[in-house]
C-alpha cells in the first residue's frame, strides 16, 4: 500500500525545541513528542523503567539474563544503559559472560534536529559465534567497520563463513523484534518516524524490508541493481581481481555487498555514503530495489 511513498529529503522540524519542552509539559500532553534529552533528565529509577523497553526479553533470555534486573543467574550486571543528564543520546549494551566488551547488544538513539530520532547504532550478534577480527587491521588499529582501515585477511575469512561486512561474528536474526521495540518505544514518546543511515548495502536491503524508505540514496540503489545486471558496469567490475569480486556475487545481497565494501562502485564514479532512510512507525514503505534477492 505504500509503495509509492514520497519522502522529503529532510524531515522538517516541527513542535517546540528541546530547551523549550519540560518534563511538567510532556506528562500533561501525551501527543507532544518527547525528546531523548528530556527523557535523561529523568531521575534514574523512571528513565530505566522507560528505557528497559528497548531490549526485547526474548534477547536476554537466549543468554539467561533477567529482563526486569539486567542481571545474570549469578546476580552480575550484563546490560548497561548510558543514558547521561544533559545528553541528547541514549546507548544500551548488553554482553555475555564476564567481559562487558563481548558485547552482542548495542543499541544507541540520538534527537536530531528535526526534533524526531535517529537510529545511530544497532547490533544483534550471536556472542556464541566464531569471532573474525574484521574491527581491527593487521596493525592492531580500528577498521570502524574498513570504512578507515581494512583486515582483508580477516573480511575474506567471515565472507566465506556467511557473514556481511561490518559483522565480526553471525548476527542472531532478531532484528524484526528489536525494531518492533523501538516503535513501541517511540509510540510512547509520540514520535511518527525515525531515521538511519545504512552502513552497507546489507544494512539498506535488511531496512528496506524492515518497512524503511529512502529519504536520500534511492537512485543509487537503483542504479547499483541496474549495473549490476549483466552487461552493466558493475557486473563487468566483477572480475576475479579480488576475493571479493567473484562473477556471481552480482545475484546475491551478501556478494554484492562485499564488491561494494571492496570500492567496486568507482567504476561508476560512486561511493556508498550519502544514504539516509525513514522508518514511519506502524507502516510499511513497501521499497525493493533488489526484486527477488537472494540473501
Amino acid at each position: 500500500m505504500f509503495k509509492r511513498l514520497q519522502v522529503k529529503r529532510e524531515p522538517t522540524k516541527s513542535g517546540s525545541s528541546t530547551e523549550s519542552i519540560s518534563i511538567a509539559q510532556l506528562i500533561g500532553d501525551a501527543n507532544l513528542p518527547v525528546t531523548i534529552k528530556a527523557l535523561n533528565s529523568l531521575p534514574e529509577n523512571p528513565k530505566l523503567r522507560l528505557y528497559r523497553t528497548l531490549i526485547p526479553i526474548q534477547v536476554l533470555a537466549d543468554f539467561d539474563i533477567n529482563p526486569r534486573t539486567w542481571k545474570n543467574p549469578d546476580k552480575l550486571p550484563q546490560v548497561k544503559l548510558d543514558a547521561e543528564y544533559g545528553s541528547d543520546k541514549v546507548k544500551i549494551t548488553a554482553w555475555y559472560g564476564e567481559d562487558p566488551q563481548n558485547e552482542f547488544f548495542y543499541l544507541e538513539l540520538a534527537d536530531n534536529l528535526y526534533n524526531g530520532i535517529d537510529l545511530n547504532f544497532l547490533i544483534v550478534s550471536n556472542p556464541l559465534g566464531q569471532r573474525f577480527r574484521t574491527d581491527f587491521d593487521e596493525q592492531g588499529r580500528e577498521t570502524l567497520f574498513g570504512t578507515v582501515h581494512r583486515n582483508c585477511a580477516e573480511e575474506e575469512k567471515a565472507m566465506r563463513a556467511g557473514l556481511a561486512p561490518g559483522q565480526i561474528r553471525e548476527g542472531l536474526r532478531s532484528s524484526q523484534i528489536v525494531f518492533i521495540h523501538i516503535e513501541t518505544f517511540l509510540t510512547m514518546m509520540a514520535h511518527h518516524a525515525f531515521f538511519l543511515e545504512p552502513l552497507s548495502y546489507v544494512s539498506a536491503w535488511i531496512f528496506e524490508k524492515r518497512g524503511f524508505a529512502y529519504s536520500k540514496g534511492h537512485q543509487l540503489m537503483d542504479t547499483i541493481h541496474r549495473e549490476f545486471q549483466p552487461g552493466g558496469e558493475l557486473h563487468k567490475a566483477l572480475d576475479g581481481s579480488t576475493p571479493f569480486r567473484q562473477p556471481d556475487q552480482w545475484q546475491t545481497v551478501r556478494g554484492r555487498a562485499w564488491a561494494i565494501h571492496d570500492g567496486v562502485l568507482e567504476v561508476i564514479d560512486r561511493k556508498w555514503d550519502d544514504l539516509r532512510m525513514i522508518k514511519q512507525v506502524g507502516r510499511q514503505a513497501g521499497v525493493n530495489t533488489f526484486p527477488d534477492a537472494k540473501y
